[in-house]
Order: C-alpha cells, then structure tokens, then sequence
C-alpha cells in the first residue's frame, strides 16, 4: 500500500487550470465592479447634461409672452391645386429651321459641326441649338465623323 503522506502532497497543490480560472474569476469580478462604477458616473453625467439643457431652454426663451386674444378667422381660404408635373413645352425649334436649311447651311460651309451650323443660322435669324441640329442634320442626310478635335463634324455626301 503507498504511503498516505505522498497522497496528501499532490491534493494540497493546486493545478495550473485552477488556478488560472481563479485569476480568471477575479479578473471578470474586477471588470464588473468597474462597469458599475461607470454607470453610475454615466448617470451623474446625463442627469448634469439634462439640466444644462434646461437651463439654456429657459435661458433662451426670456420673460413669458403676453396672452393674445385668440380671433377666429372668418372664413378659410381656398386652396389652390397645384399643377400636376411640368406642362409640354412645345416645339423649342422654331418651325422655319427644317432639314432643308440644315442642308442648305451644310453646302455653304462644308464640314462642320453642328455647334457652327447652329451659330450660322442663329445669325440668320432663327435661334436654334446644336442638339436640334443634330437631329435635323440625321434627316438632312448628312454623314458623321469623328474630328481630330474629337467633335462630331457634318457633311453632306
């Protein structure tokens, strides 16, 4: 039989496991005791905020106005509708600039863009945008390239 002394040394150590857990216990015991103290010092704080708050509401809004006569207003007004979306513009080129004069400002200058075809006959008379051109130009039979410039050039042929 061993000897019972031998038996009592191992039981008096404790294992590395426990203690480690132990030191884990009063870690978390630490951690807990410190998120008290932090709400309690998070509850002081919003308490001192809410009556700062209140101080600078009352601050702000100065002596009491005095009580006004309350008048019902005789009768309401009638309100207006509001127009339902954007109403048609209608045709923003104006009905002289047709393909025909699309073309006919193509044979005077040659190749060009539709930015100077547009500038040509906006001097004539009839303001009109290089996007308008653009389309006209399409159903003038105008062909399409790409410049040097990068810009798109028209020409007829």
């Amino acid at each position: 039989m061993p000897p019972v002394d031998a038996d009592a040394q191992t039981s008096d150590r404790p294992s590395p496991l426990v203690s480690a857990a132990q030191r884990l216990v009063g870690r978390i015991e630490a951690l807990v005791e410190e998120v008290a103290r932090l709400r309690a010092d998070n509850a002081a704080l919003r308490r001192e905020v809410r009556e700062a708050v209140a101080l600078i509401d009352a601050a702000g809004a100065g002596p009491p106005a005095p009580a006004r006569a309350v008048r019902k207003p005789a009768a309401l007004p009638r309100r207006r509708r509001r127009p339902r979306g954007k109403a048609a513009k209608g045709r923003a080129t104006p009905k002289e600039v047709t393909s025909d004069v699309v073309r006919a400002v193509l044979v005077k200058l040659g190749e060009s863009t539709a930015s100077e075809i547009a500038a040509e006959i906006t001097n004539a008379g009839a303001p009109v945008g290089g996007r308008a051109v653009r389309f006209l130009a399409e159903r003038a039979g105008a062909t399409t390239r790409v410049g040097e410039d990068g810009q798109r050039r028209y020409r007829l042929g």
